[in-house]
């Protein structure tokens, strides 16, 4: 490659040699981790071209938030050369400075855990609708009442028992495909019996096979920006993240996916990182960042099985952050040559992909929530509350036939 034995004036947030020094200052700074990207391929330029850098002195850590992002990017008569904090492009930029090449794409939104109130209780009612429900209760009613009205003949024909309940409990197990058995004398009480039990299992078909499709196509509804605002999430920031929370100036460049939280984001709160992060997985909370800059935090204080039950909501997806230099630099054509082949040749992503920023790897099922102790508590309570009732039924049978001694309680 071409030697340039220049040296350059470069603009950054902090000197590149100082990247790891400054980490654990800006550990929490997607700023931080942007300038540390820049870094890395004008380090690479520098080992292509050979030519050397000098830094203006000016001190940021003074400086607001807002005025250190303004500092740091280019400015009407610059003298600088190169600008290591990698930005996106727009007008007002390209006025004065000239992208060089697109050195990795930035995603921005808000990560949240989905809080499940309980298992969904309509589900198992899904196969049939309303009316169909309401058909097959009458069915369970008008069966029951043909076959008290036969086994009344039954019992006066051969001394059968008689009991309405029983022929309730003989049509609901119909359906369910759990009969009891059947003491049927007369041929029509026995006609009664099978027509009503084959009419029961194809509706029992029916269901079933709907219920399965139901379960084999039923997917979680996605969540969207509109499922935080659904779903009452209160928004939260890092109190050391370097974001701008000036919200007229948001509000006057605002997009279609900012409109739906803009109500939203104008009452968030700001938040430590284990506060933030603790009420993220405890209560209905949204964080907003960038996300690969929580990785490694996550990783750190939770365990995987929470992490992967997260979920990320872009705000602002798949954005091109450029490397760029003044406008007026000499060399912009062999820096972007240079920038394109470390792209060719894979340098750019193995320099950029750290391992403590990546994302935790999650299998397919833990990311699916698991069902918990307390959504069985309802069918466990009633299961319960009828067992109670059999037993306070059979010690008022036992009361009543010992006062009572009939057959076939005596001895």
């Amino acid at each position: 490659m071409k030697q340039i034995n220049e040296t350059f004036k470069v603009r950054a947030l902090f000197p590149c040699e100082h990247v790891i020094r400054f980490e654990s200052q800006y550990e929490h700074d997607y700023v931080w981790r942007q300038t540390a990207m820049g870094c890395m391929v004008l380090q690479i330029l520098q080992g292509m071209f050979h030519f050397n850098v000098t830094y203006p002195k000016e001190n940021y850590f003074n400086m607001t938030q807002e005025a250190k992002r303004e500092a740091i990017g280019p400015r009407d008569n610059d003298s600088v050369d190169i600008y290591v904090k990698p930005m996106e492009l727009q007008a007002h930029m390209l006025d004065n400075a000239y992208p060089i090449q697109a050195i990795f794409m930035w995603r921005f939104g808000f990560i949240l855990r989905r809080h499940y109130d309980g298992i969904p209780h309509g589900f198992y009612s899904q196969p049939f609708t309303k009316p169909v429900w309401s058909c097959i209760y009458t069915m369970i009613l008008l069966g029951s009442v043909t076959f008290y009205i036969l086994s009344w003949w039954d019992h006066q024909m051969f001394g059968i028992e008689l009991s309405f309940p029983l022929e309730v409990l003989l049509a609901f197990s119909a359906y369910c495909q759990h009969i009891l058995p059947l003491q049927a004398m007369s041929c029509s009480r026995r006609i009664a019996y099978l027509t009503f039990i084959l009419c029961a299992y194809v509706v029992h078909c029916f269901y079933t096979s709907n219920l399965l499709s139901h379960l084999v196509s039923d997917k979680d509804e996605a969540m969207n920006l509109q499922s935080i605002v659904d779903e009452d999430y209160q928004i939260v920031l890092l109190k050391d993240m370097n974001l701008i929370t000036d919200k007229k100036k948001y509000e006057m460049a605002l997009g279609k996916n900012l409109s739906i939280v803009w109500n939203k984001v104008q009452q968030l709160k700001i938040l430590d990182v284990n506060s933030a992060l603790k009420a993220v997985i405890d209560t209905k909370t949204a964080l907003l960042s960038d996300y690969i800059t929580l990785y490694p935090i996550w990783k750190r204080y939770f365990r995987r099985d929470e992490i992967c039950q997260l979920v990320e909501i872009d705000l602002y997806s798949n954005v091109k952050y450029y490397f760029f230099t003044s406008k007026n630099f000499s060399y912009k054509e062999e820096f972007k040559i240079g920038t394109l082949r470390a792209k060719e040749v894979g340098l750019l992503v193995r320099f950029m992909v750290i391992d403590k920023y990546r994302p935790a790897a999650c299998e397919q099922s833990n990311a699916h929530y698991n069902v918990q102790f307390e959504h069985t508590l309802i069918p466990i309570a009633l299961l319960l509350v009828a067992y109670l009732m059999t037993l306070l039924i059979l010690l008022g049978e036992i009361i009543y036939h010992s006062r009572n001694r009939l057959w076939p309680y005596i001895e």
